[in-house]
């Protein structure tokens, strides 16, 4: 400003008197310019080289956020950059008692990179006012510290959910229709995820479907305690499990109802419709298979090698006949080699020696019978009657 007013100043006494060189003029006016410039970016550079000292001292606060994660938490360098972005850590007070927390309540290592793996946020939690109530709410219910660990390292969010407003009535829902807190239990170890849910919808809405179709309330319970995956799908599955069934013809009043809503859920009707054909090969009827997964719904959740296997031994080996597997299917569930073949061994064994008749035995419910009970009257009974023969 001062160059200015000083050329304004030189150019007026220029004009009340000779004009002087025009050069003259020019060349003040780029020296004034030059060193107006050089003051101006000297004093950007040293505004920029303070900003950059203070920059230094102070870490950025995404890197110490990711050393955080990597270092305390677990978590792969590349994994620690994605998750940064939810998560903001000034320093390890607050996510370091987290952490302690989780350990002091059984959480292994690998359980808590999980959690905090798909939920950071956990780390700047209040962990005694929000973390604490909640891990306290599933001992309470009966959780073990394993079984609390489990559910919430599989499903993170849980901790996020307000405990007066979806954790005490979720399991209060599922109390009334479960009752026993075995049964409440054995849900929540299958169903890991149900507290994310409105259990009071879904059960209100299920319950009246299955009531509408004539599912008797104890079949319910079972399936809500067995089956939460298959209870609690999306109301298009459920609708399309459930009328599946009751086209194949099994009676909703019986249990096998439930058993087969959870084999459907998991089983297309082209695989139903491969599992006929395979059992087509060993002489069964559609009829005889119908008979059969009405009677054992699993029959068709079997992999096509052990149908096949189980089949061949007892149609070709022990000399069953195929519609007879038909009307006992659960052998088809019997591991081959070491429930049907050791025993049917030892009942041949027997046979030769004169020991049993063929027309006595029951070769299915020897297959069915417990291992202690089958040792007991095949195996030691007929060892002490042979040691009392006289050796040839």
């Amino acid at each position: 400003m001062s160059s200015l007013l000083y050329c304004r100043r030189f150019l007026l006494r220029s004009s009340s008197g000779s004009i002087g060189d025009s050069s003259s003029i020019s060349s003040f006016l780029l020296t004034s310019s030059s060193s107006s410039r050089r003051t101006l970016c000297s004093v950007s550079d040293d505004t920029k080289t303070e900003d950059d000292a203070k920059r230094r001292k102070r870490p950025p606060l995404k890197s110490f956020t990711v050393q955080y994660l990597v270092n305390s938490c677990g978590l792969s360098v590349e994994s620690a950059k994605s998750r940064s972005r939810f998560v903001k850590l000034s320093s390890s007070k607050r996510p370091d008692s987290v952490l302690a927390l989780l350990k002091n309540n059984g959480f292994t290592f690998e359980q808590i990179t999980r959690v905090v793996k798909s939920f950071p946020s956990i780390l700047i939690v209040n962990p005694e006012s929000v973390l604490l109530p909640k891990l306290s709410f599933f001992r309470s219910i009966g959780l073990s510290s394993s079984d609390t660990a489990k559910l919430i390292s599989n499903c993170p969010t849980t901790l996020s959910l307000s405990l007066q407003n979806r954790l005490i009535p979720c399991y209060d829902s599922l109390k009334s229709i479960l009752v026993e807190k075995e049964s409440i239990l054995k849900c929540l170890r299958r169903g890991y995820w149900i507290f994310t849910l409105d259990t009071v919808k879904y059960l209100a809405a299920r319950l009246s479907l299955c009531r509408d179709a004539g599912v008797q309330d104890q079949s319910i319970r079972r399936l809500v305690q067995n089956g939460p995956l298959v209870f609690f799908c999306s109301e298009r599955k459920f609708n399309e499990v459930l009328t599946r069934v009751r086209s194949f013809g099994f009676d909703p009043k019986k249990m096998y109802f439930i058993h087969a809503m959870l084999v459907f859920f998991h089983v297309s009707e082209s695989t139903v419709e491969h599992k006929f054909e395979l059992y087509q090969q060993f002489g069964w009827s559609r009829g005889e298979f119908v008979a059969a997964f009405m009677r054992f719904p699993n029959c068709v959740k079997i992999s096509d090698e052990k149908i096949k296997g189980t089949m061949e031994y007892l149609v070709n080996s022990a000399g069953l006949q195929p519609s007879a597997v038909a009307m006992q299917p659960f052998v088809l569930g019997l591991s081959l080699e070491k429930r049907i073949k050791p025993r049917n061994m030892v009942i041949s064994e027997l046979l030769s020696k004169g020991f049993v008749k063929k027309e006595e035995l029951n070769y299915f419910q020897i297959l069915k019978v417990k291992e202690c009970v089958f040792v007991d009257k095949f195996v030691l009974k007929f060892q002490q009657v042979s040691s009392l023969q006289p050796s040839s």
